[in-house]
């Protein structure tokens, strides 16, 4: 008999279908290999398939594999396993989670799930200007003088761009060949645009995420990269300690909102947003 597993497909940071950013669950992974859990990413062709394993040191341990490799945390699909996990009435409020980066605390609410993130740690960017724009497609004077380009981390390293406008961020085409390569030899998992101009009226940026060192060319959404982003900014003086409303995934056609929450630069911040179940059925593992 042929050996099924449950699995659901959860746009996070979406109240809606066919928005915000789709991740696979596997609320129930006990048993499962680090070969099976790959494979069944690489089927679900998610950027991100979160994996719920018994943990005995919190209450629950959660893997992420891109359809490439396995990564350290995710953001977007921590919210959609909260949301799967949740639905099958297996947690709700406050829990702690094991993952490659540490115990973390997350919180499953009624419409909204949250993740609070590693330590923020920052690096300068290396490349100059010049560098950092031919990798994206973009010209240096498509860059916003008045915010600052750097390397943050709140469970990823992530290099931060500001752009000057909507339109300079949706016309980047990065030569996603060099970028990987570019990313792979500093560390970083991604590489994430902001600007100030913004498509809703309430949002505080809007952001466009590539991720091709990891296998995945453009995210629609990245959890990790916007706490990392407002960490980074609120450092910086850019923004003030808050909350604050980011917006990603209109490039991609899956436009969502990600809520940020930063205390204070070296405090931490809370990242969430809401999510909805799309698929949900099995999968065969043979």
């Amino acid at each position: 008999m042929m050996h099924t597993i449950r699995i659901k497909q959860v746009d996070a940071f979406a109240s809606r279908p066919f928005e915000g950013n789709p991740a696979g669950v596997v609320t129930d992974a006990a048993g499962l290999t680090a070969q099976q859990m790959q494979a069944i990413a690489k089927e679900m062709n998610c950027s991100e398939t979160a994996f719920v394993l018994p943990s005995g040191s919190a209450d629950l341990r959660l893997r992420y594999f891109t359809p490439a490799q396995e990564v350290d945390l995710c953001g977007h699909a921590t919210i959609a396993a909260l949301h799967a996990l949740r639905e099958e009435g297996l947690v709700q409020g406050t829990l702690r989670a094991e993952t490659a980066v540490g115990i973390l605390e997350l919180e499953a609410g009624e419409d909204m799930h949250w993740m609070r993130q590693d330590t923020p740690r920052f690096r300068p960017a290396e490349e100059s200007a010049d560098v950092i724009c031919g990798l994206l497609g973009l010209d240096p004077g498509d860059l916003d003088p008045a915010m600052p380009t750097g390397i943050a981390y709140t469970g990823l390293w992530d290099l931060l761009v500001p752009v000057r406008s909507l339109e300079a961020l949706r016309r980047s085409q990065p030569d996603m060949r060099e970028l990987a390569r570019h990313n792979r030899s500093q560390g970083i998992v991604s590489t994430h645009l902001f600007c100030r101009e913004t498509e809703l009226p309430g949002s505080t940026l809007h952001t466009r995420d590539f991720s091709p060192a990891a296998g995945v060319p453009e995210d629609p959404h990245t959890g990790t990269a916007s706490g990392a982003l407002g960490s980074f900014l609120v450092r910086a003086g850019v923004l003030e300690p808050g909350s604050h409303l980011f917006e990603q995934g209109w490039t991609v056609g899956r436009p969502g909102l990600i809520h940020v929450e930063v205390a204070t630069a070296a405090a931490g911040v809370r990242v969430g947003g809401a999510a909805v179940t799309v698929i949900s059925g099995s999968i065969a593992l043979g």
